[in-house]
């Protein structure tokens, strides 16, 4: 009850006004009950913090964690727990004060409600046997304000970095920003470039090829690494959306995910049964076949070809084997052929 007066209260509240509303809620007792309770509040997770008031002769309180008006319980707070976790294990920073108490709130929640703190404890945690890169350094401001051009439905002009213009430090680009996407250790952002510029002398030649996560010319939407921005402020030109956008569609995916070719491709892997095992256990797609062939196992299933893929490929090469598509099997053979080739050298 006192956490909730404390919630509702929107200001700085005595002991003797919270013992007051108290005794109207549960008749009368102890002031010395309201005190310890408080103290009691106080400590811990501090759902109750002291706080400053007009009289200095009285306590003030006001409301510390756990002060959302949110009503989860304990296994909620735990999944809650481990999202947050995750999320900072993949670069998602969660700075701003809204998420920090609804973070604070789901720890307390679990402290306050079940006979171990597991927070403290560290029985709740995130992980993942892939290897996970350092999150690239970005200003928060900026990401505040490509949230708030999106959000006011404004444009935006934005100083970049970009990737592979030898020579070029820096360049602007006049956007509409579209998406957000959190993926892997950075945070990149779908636009659509209205006018770019470029130093003198030093724009890309129309018609060839652009670096990858820069722009891909005017009048055309491109993926953007939020920690090569160098500056970004909102704008006053109103840029249209392109007509039909959709994050999902393939020319928006191409620029975010890195994929391949224009639509599903048929997959086909002879795996280890060590392999075997895990991929029956965790799909490497909805629609995957696992068949038994003699000593050996066949997956067939239609996925995109994509940097992903070729990932996974590439870090299980000792449990398995491209049988299909030709292009996909010649692709992995080189790239495993170069790979020797550099440790023969040592």
């Amino acid at each position: 009850m006192l956490r909730k007066l404390l919630q509702q209260a929107g200001c700085a509240q005595s002991t003797e006004e919270l013992h007051d509303r108290m005794q109207d809620a549960f008749g009368g007792y102890s002031i010395r009950t309201t005190r310890r309770d408080l103290e009691a509040l106080a400590a811990g997770p501090q759902f109750a913090k002291s706080a400053q008031g007009p009289n200095h002769k009285r306590r003030y309180w006001t409301s510390g964690r756990g002060s959302l008006d949110l009503s989860l319980t304990p296994a909620e707070s735990m999944t809650l727990t481990a999202i947050f976790q995750h999320a900072d294990r993949f670069g998602f920073r969660v700075k701003s004060e809204e998420l920090i108490k609804l973070r604070e709130y789901a720890e307390s929640e679990v402290w306050a409600r079940s006979p171990r703190n597991l927070i403290a404890e560290g029985r709740i945690t995130s992980g993942t046997r892939f290897m996970v890169l350092e999150p690239g350094d970005y200003n928060p401001s900026h990401l505040t304000t490509i949230q708030e051009a999106m959000l006011g439905d404004e444009s935006l002009e934005v100083v970049y970095r970009p990737r592979d213009a030898v020579g070029v430090e820096t360049c602007s680009y006049r956007l509409k920003p579209l998406a957000l996407s959190y993926q892997d250790s950075n945070i990149y952002l779908s636009a659509f470039v209205a006018d770019e510029k470029w130093p003198e002398g030093m724009e890309p030649l129309a018609g060839t090829p652009r670096g990858k996560y820069s722009s891909n010319g005017r009048g055309q939407t491109c993926v953007l690494m939020l920690h090569r921005m160098v500056d970004v402020r909102s704008h006053w030109q109103k840029i249209p959306e392109p007509v039909g956008y959709d994050v999902n569609a393939m020319d928006v995916q191409k620029d975010l995910m890195t994929i391949l070719g224009e639509g599903a491709i048929d997959l086909e892997l002879r795996l280890s049964d060590n392999l075997r095992n895990r991929l029956s256990e965790n799909p490497l797609n909805v629609d995957q076949v696992l068949a038994s062939n003699g000593d050996e196992w066949r997956l067939k299933c239609q996925v995109h070809d994509s940097q992903g893929l070729r990932l996974f490929l590439l870090s299980n090469a000792a449990d398995i084997q491209v049988i299909a598509p030709d292009y996909l099997r010649e692709a992995m053979r080189n790239a495993l052929n170069d790979a020797i080739e550099k440790y023969r050298a040592f």
